[in-house]
């Protein structure tokens, strides 16, 4: 057992990629392009397949939210609840580019010992760190957490002014930001560092989904010619130093729209 828990120390906090799991949260705008003076309805889902709406949380599961239009906070929110998803809205006195994140409240869980090997398998994580957390005695249950972070781009009548803030972390554990190489090209932040070698899935409604790998410098790049409205997905995972510890996963989504 001790050769088991060193397993597992050497692991320590160690940071492996990991794949999207089937049901996505994802902050979308009824419009990716509002005029000036109308009201803007930002919604926050989760769902099997974007950009459908299944499950909206409550806004006392979101403890971060933040809205910016042409480099101004927007103070003046309001958020309406139903089923499906959770409506943040505001009137739009500003005009340029525009973003959205929002994060979720880390939510604590126990894997059932029999689904524990399928769950284990779906975070990516070797087989060293699956035989430890079998080794242990008798059938425990996995302990897990995770949090949401989900951000999108959208624009008030223009995109011209302000794209700054595309470019700048919120301070999110992991999320994404645009390069300022090119329109398509987007870095992958982790504790606002860039993330290099990391799988992150694009999803554009109507096509396949592109599994790409960010490159050395976090980013990655794709071609958005017959794209419009898209969902960028991402997973970090994060160790526990003991098999019987918190298995912690972060998920990170952008949607942005190229249509013109």
């Amino acid at each position: 057992m001790r050769l088991l828990q060193k397993t597992i120390t050497a692991l320590s906090f160690m940071l492996l990629a990991a794949p999207a799991v089937a049901h996505q949260t994802f902050l979308v705008p009824e419009k990716f392009n509002s005029a000036t003076g109308e009201q803007v309805n930002l919604v926050i889902t989760s769902a099997l397949t974007y950009p459908n709406r299944e499950g909206g949380p409550s806004l006392d599961r979101i403890p971060f939210i933040q809205v910016i239009v042409n480099g101004q906070e927007v103070k003046n929110l309001t958020f309406t609840e139903n089923e499906t998803y959770m409506n943040t809205s505001f009137t739009a006195d500003n005009t340029g580019f525009a973003m959205a994140a929002m994060s979720s409240k880390r939510r604590f869980g126990e894997i059932k010992p029999e689904e524990a090997g399928d769950y284990l398998d779906s975070l990516g994580v070797s087989d060293e760190v699956k035989a430890a957390f079998f080794a242990q005695e008798g059938t425990p249950a996995l302990n897990r957490s995770y949090n949401k972070h989900t951000k999108t781009f959208f624009c008030v009548e223009s995109c011209d002014a302000s794209k700054q803030t595309a470019y700048q972390a919120v301070g999110q554990d992991l999320e994404f930001v645009a390069s300022s190489d090119a329109a398509n090209h987007f870095i992958l932040l982790l504790n606002g560092k860039p993330l290099a070698n990391h799988q992150v899935t694009v999803v554009s409604p109507g096509s396949d989904n592109l599994e790409l790998n960010t490159n050395q410098n976090g980013a990655i790049n794709f071609d958005t010619s017959k794209m419009n409205s898209i969902m960028m997905t991402a997973v970090w995972v994060t160790l526990p130093e003991q098999a019987s510890g918190v298995y912690q996963s972060d998920y990170a989504t952008l949607t942005v729209d190229f249509s013109k």
